[in-house]
């Protein structure tokens, strides 16, 4: 069946028998994939690059880049999944005051945004979160290992409505983003932010433009992720920084649950890196100082869970419990465990880079 929207109108597509980055053939791993997620109609094939040091993952064959957006139409494109749990009435006024002042606090110490308000005794203060690594890695992924930059100018590719750039602007950067979503763009534009719409590489910013550039969960949405990645490098000022996040295949969810891990996600993620492969594409996107962590996820073991329970058949109640069930719990505290030993089994990548 000819992979289309509900409307019937087909996705066309190209053949990609071969590896994007290094060439080497491609040998297939999950077919016949259907949307599970957003009911995108359709089937389709997934390969991974026979060549060990590569193991990059794509979609074969692969949508036109001008048929993409039919992928799209039923996406909730900016929900955003949290770990958060909700806190009793009377307790969240308290717990919500000292968080918030362990927070500056820490951001004043670790990252060097300034902490209104406060006096410098703050910055000591933040250091009482070291003893919640949890709550800590929660902070640093808030501002997603950003240190404040003086009059830094900060551009979020994918950045949906605009929320997390909203609070870049609390601690002090001049943001713009980008996003494909025409109304994504116009909530953003309607909360007074500077988001335009299209490619990255359809906006033409000047060289040098940005102190950093973030992509979070968007170069496994690309059609040419080099390509993307080479217009990042060439808007960066020297020494600017490129945060990126996406889905990890060398995962221990990837391992353990197959064609059913969230991960994956056909038709939209059209290519999916381990830790080699990400290296590789960086560094022909123009980047040669690297750091590739992988990172834990409750959330996509959940998601996952839920999948493998849904094509199994299990009534959908009982999925639900057993995926909220297990998944934060179990699964994701082996895979912490693991991390300790085996740094490449997380389930996201974690990619800070600049240029030379």
């Amino acid at each position: 069946m000819s992979p289309s929207l509900a409307d019937d109108k087909p996705i066309r597509t190209a053949p990609r028998p071969d590896c994007a980055l290094c060439g080497s053939a491609g040998e297939s791993i999950y077919l016949a994939q259907s949307d599970r997620l957003f009911g995108t109609s359709g089937s389709w094939n997934l390969k991974r690059c026979t060549n060990r040091g590569c193991r990059l993952i794509w979609l074969d064959p692969m949508p036109l880049e001008e048929d993409l957006g039919k992928a799209y139409g039923n996406y909730y494109t900016h929900a955003q999944p949290t770990d958060s749990v909700p806190q009793e009435p009377g307790r969240v006024g308290v717990a919500r005051r000292i968080y918030r002042l362990l927070r500056q606090g820490y951001l004043a110490e670790r990252y060097g945004y300034e902490v209104r308000g406060r006096r410098p005794a703050a910055r000591s203060l933040g250091k009482l979160l070291y003893l919640f690594p949890l709550r800590r890695s929660g902070v640093d992924l808030e501002v997603r290992f950003l240190h404040a930059v003086p009059r830094g100018k900060l551009l979020d590719v994918g950045c949906g409505s605009g929320v997390w750039l909203m609070a870049m602007r609390e601690l002090g950067w001049g943001i713009e983003g980008v996003d494909f979503d025409s109304r994504a763009v116009q909530a953003a534009t309607e909360r007074g932010l500077a988001v335009r719409c299209g490619s990255l590489e359809q906006q033409s910013f000047p060289d040098g433009t940005f102190d950093a550039v973030t992509m979070s969960h968007v170069i496994e949405h690309l059609p040419d992720p080099i390509r993307s990645l080479k217009e990042c490098a060439r808007i960066l000022k020297p020494g600017g920084k490129l945060v990126l996040w996406t889905p990890n295949t060398s995962s221990l969810g990837h391992r353990v649950l197959k064609q059913h891990w969230r991960g994956l996600e056909p038709p939209r993620h059209l290519y999916l890196f381990s830790p080699p492969s990400m290296r590789s594409v960086m560094e022909r996107g123009g980047f040669n100082r690297i750091s590739i962590r992988t990172r834990n996820s409750r959330y996509i073991w959940q998601q996952g869970v839920l999948l493998w329970t849904r094509r199994l058949g299990m009534h959908p109640i009982l999925g639900v419990k057993l995926a909220t069930a297990l998944a934060p719990s179990m699964l994701a505290w082996l895979e912490a465990v693991l991390l300790v030993a085996f740094e490449d089994t997380g389930e996201w990548l974690d990619v800070q880079a600049s240029r030379g």
